[in-house]
């Protein structure tokens, strides 16, 4: 679908927006220690010389800040700069410069097997403590926004058209296959790759069950003990038992969970959604940025529901938010479901322009029971309570 001018602006307010509080210090401080000057420079000469100002507009997400660069001959370019963790982190800084290595590998690779929306990278410095001052990466800049300027909503009138796309990526992101689960570490001149290890996971591993089982061994609950037990008040005898089973569980049952357990893997982006997906005004997909989560993964993990459809899975959930037949009392709830069986339609569609033999991304989002389960492995890391133990009565 041609994209058109459909452009008003960057709806870039999230940061001037902010209440006063650590989100906004550490913003705050950040953009007065980062040299911008050496930023202007370090462009320019990525340009022969090719002089450049920052615009005033200032994105700002979870990890990242985003300036404008506007060289002298109209040329813009987007300067996304790593922001420095809002608390304590036991992530290194070669981890986070094989982060930035393995970004730039994976969508480099992109580039090289498929046309997918993503915005070209034209340099980048891995180590922040570089003459900038922060590690950063400079790429085409966009006439878009990302749904986090966009409040995270979608119009009811671009809801199907967006939905479309979404699956029109996931699709081909699918058949960017590689043999082994893990992260690129670099890319070949024929468009293979050397795949590397996961940060806080390793590998890289030859089968699902191997991932799984790591998985199993690492894997941390995103909340303390405590804030959890001050969370779920009367019903934490109930879930903390279930929270604190889970990992063990699911390294018993490793060897069952995929339906292919050896390679080749999908390339999994690892924050697949809205919060990442630049579109227009019109919602039409311009680019698919923020590529540091990415690796080759299970099918099950890769066909997890873009985060935009996303949903605690019922057996897991609160029983109270459904009814006795198992609807969902809450109307913004149901509508989700529905969005994910329009969304599993739109997969289909998509398979099938390319010929309809391979409808293995639509076959794992219908498997329920194993989609759940990897869900419930993200939502773990980020921290959800729930009634983890009952997805395995789901799956068995």
């Amino acid at each position: 679908m041609e994209k058109g001018n459909s452009f008003s602006g960057y709806q870039w307010s999230y940061f001037s927006s902010l209440e006063p509080g650590p989100v906004r210090s550490r913003a705050e401080s950040f953009l007065s220690s980062v040299d911008w000057q050496a930023l202007t420079a370090y462009a320019a000469s990525k340009r022969q010389g090719t002089l450049c100002s920052l615009l005033p507009d200032i994105g700002l997400g979870y990890n990242h800040m985003v300036r404008i660069l506007e060289f002298t001959d109209g040329v813009k370019w987007v300067a996304r700069l790593r922001l420095p963790a809002l608390a304590e982190s036991s992530t290194s800084e070669e981890v986070l410069e094989a982060k930035s290595n393995s970004e730039f590998r994976t969508m480099s690779l992109l580039q090289q097997r498929s046309d997918l929306p993503v915005p070209r990278v034209h340099a980048y410095e891995a180590r922040s403590d570089c003459n900038v001052k922060a590690s950063f990466m400079l790429m085409d800049c966009l006439e878009g926004n990302v749904g986090m300027d966009l409040g995270l909503e979608i119009p009811p009138k671009f809801k199907q058209p967006f939905l479309d796309g979404l699956a029109n990526i996931h699709v081909k992101l699918s058949t960017i296959l590689l043999p082994q689960i893990g992260t690129i570490v670099s890319v070949n001149t024929d468009g293979s790759c050397v795949q590397g290890p996961i940060p806080g996971l390793g590998g890289p591993y030859d089968t699902a069950t191997e991932f799984f089982q790591a998985w199993a061994e690492t894997a941390r609950f995103g909340m303390t003990d405590e804030k959890l037990r001050r969370t779920l008040g009367p019903y934490a005898d109930e879930i903390i038992p279930s929270v604190s089973a889970f990992p063990g569980k699911i390294g018993q049952l490793a060897p069952k969970i995929s339906v292919q357990d050896h390679g080749p893997f999908p390339l999994c982006h690892g924050d697949f959604g809205h919060n990442n997906i630049i579109v227009n005004d019109a919602y039409q997909i311009l680019g698919v940025i923020d590529w540091e989560t990415s690796f080759a993964a299970p099918w099950e993990f890769f066909a997890d529901f873009p985060l935009t459809l996303s949903v605690v899975p019922p057996a897991m959930d609160a029983p109270w938010n459904y009814n006795d037949d198992g609807s969902p009392k809450d109307v913004a709830l149901a509508q989700k479901f529905a969005d994910q069986e329009a969304y599993v339609q739109a997969v289909i569609r998509e398979e099938n322009k390319n010929g309809g033999e391979n409808h293995r991304l639509s076959e794992t989002l219908k498997h329920t029971s194993r989609q759940h389960l990897a869900t419930g492995m993200r939502l773990y890391q980020d921290g959800k309570a729930g009634w983890y133990g009952k997805l395995f009565d789901q799956f068995n």
